[in-house]
């Protein structure tokens, strides 16, 4: 969905907005600062009210990346937290900023002043609460008042509340934008841009993955960017792109760290992080992004480049492979080690045939389903099933079901003790075969090809690179940013 966006609104107007949103700071906390005279900016005339919450971008000159030039583009990410989930103690029956429109303005106003200071050319967005046409217009509004030419919403799916928001700058063309639904257990998604500036495309791709409620969840978060990757197997084999290698940027709240399973997916995939290979060692292990509400400190916001130079094979992975490769794992857990005795456990009435409900059942029997579980959802399984229906014919067979199962080679796999695999590491060489374990960094900062991007610089708030979290900041997240340095074909 592209929403037009709203006229600039007039000086009074925001003159207006800006003292009620200082009004209520000054009720609500004794930490206040005196209002300046008036300024032309938004970054200015936000910071300089009299509010509860603060900037830190803005105070940290090293954090701000430089002016980008016409051969630059600098990109954002950050999760701004939704106020419905929010917890607040002015939150009425839910406990949640979003019954306290006076509280979820005046922190919408600080987080755009923090965006406005640090003046990406796109802006990636998680949690933008479009539910609240009075939020999503006050985003619109000063987003434009910023230099914001476009907005892309891409909403979660089962009507959820809130999701992500893309805007680039006016010299940055959007060729296409594209919702990426997911449609599993956690209704996440993905935007997908092709923009072009100075003359150079790209695609930068925005999401926001499953937060870590299980021991299951990194397996749906790696099925997660699994789906991303086949999406843009399915754009680079259009007509528009076939045969063309775009540099691509993934970036958004990952929730898992860069010790974490889909980071270790995407970097055995060719990708880079942007901050991890800009910054030594000691900031690798300390720097933090999110403060959840466990109180904990993590670093779980990233943003990853694969170069064209970099694409060797053709970009794609199979999540049904991947999902295939849990269930096989799943399976020889329960003690089912080879592919008869497993077909027979499929094979609830014995025809020697697997229908869909069998399937289903069988799926739900090995933990696949439900609560604390990997979360496959009905359309899921009916997409696997398919894939094991190579005939076509509404029932699978033995010869299909070995074909893609395997039960004997995993079990051999499993019982080995010199391999140390995990079910995440399977589930990755399943879905591609370009992934090297163990891992290595084989990446040059050095090697600048034809049509590559080059990683000038990328960070968080300096406070958040010491690994510590500032008091009263607008969200539960830090914005990163990096600067990329861009090169014609």
């Amino acid at each position: 969905r592209v929403l037009a966006l709203a006229p600039r609104a007039s000086s009074a107007a925001f003159g207006d907005a800006r003292a009620r949103a200082c009004a209520y700071a000054t009720t609500t906390t004794a930490r206040t600062t005196s209002a300046t005279t008036t300024t032309s900016t938004l970054a200015s005339s936000v910071t300089s009210a009299a509010r509860r919450w603060h900037s830190i971008a803005s105070a940290a000159p090293s954090s701000t990346p430089a002016s980008n030039g016409a051969d630059a583009i600098t990109i954002m990410t950050f999760n701004v937290l939704c106020p419905e989930y929010k917890r607040a103690s002015n939150g009425g029956a839910s406990g949640r900023e979003s019954e306290d429109m006076a509280a979820a303005e005046a922190r919408a106003e600080a987080t755009l002043a923090e965006i406005a200071s640090l003046d990406a050319d796109v802006v990636c967005v998680q949690e933008f609460w479009h539910a609240s046409e009075g939020i999503a217009s006050l985003w619109r509004e000063r987003l434009r008042e910023c230099g914001y030419e476009a907005m892309h919403v891409t909403r979660r799916t089962s009507g959820r509340c809130d999701g992500l928001l893309t805007a680039t700058k006016r010299d940055v063309e959007v060729l296409d934008a594209r919702d990426v639904l997911f449609n599993d257990c956690g209704d996440r998604v993905a935007t997908a841009v092709r923009l072009k500036k100075a003359g150079v495309e790209m695609i930068v791709v925005n999401t926001h993955l499953l937060f870590p409620h299980n021991e299951n969840s990194s397996l749906i978060r790696l099925r997660e960017s699994f789906k991303i990757l086949g999406f843009l197997h399915e754009m680079f084999n259009e007509p528009t792109l076939r045969g063309r290698k775009l540099p691509i940027v993934i970036t958004g709240d990952f929730n898992g760290t860069n010790n974490g399973r889909v980071f270790r997916f995407l970097t055995s995939q060719g990708f880079v992080s942007a901050l991890d290979s800009t910054i030594d060692a000691a900031k690798r292990k300390a720097w933090v992004s999110h403060k959840n509400h466990h109180g904990e400190l993590v670093g779980v916001d990233h943003m990853f480049l694969l170069n064209p130079s970099s694409q060797i094979t053709p970009i794609g992975v199979s999540w049904k492979d991947a999902v295939f490769a849990m269930v096989r794992a799943k399976i020889v857990e329960k003690g089912l080690v080879d592919d008869v005795s497993a077909f027979a456990a499929f094979d609830e009435n014995g025809d020697g045939t697997l229908s869909r409900d069998e399937f289903a059942e069988f799926a739900n029997n090995i933990g696949l389903c439900g609560e604390k579980s990997p979360g496959l959802l009905p359309a899921e399984l009916e997409a696997l099933y398919e894939s094991l229906d190579k005939d076509g014919n509404g029932l699978v067979d033995f010869g299909e079901f070995v074909e893609r199962m395997d039960i004997k080679g995993m079990a051999a796999c499993l019982a080995d003790p010199s391999d140390s695999m995990d079910i995440s590491d399977y589930m990755s060489c399943s879905a591609s075969d370009r992934v090297i374990l163990p891992l290595t960094d084989s990446w040059d900062q050095d090697m600048w090809d034809d049509g590559d991007l080059r990683i000038e610089r990328a960070s968080l708030p300096d406070v958040m690179i010491r690994g510590e979290w500032p008091d009263d900041y607008c969200s539960d997240h830090g914005p990163l940013t990096a600067t990329f340095s861009l090169r014609k074909f």
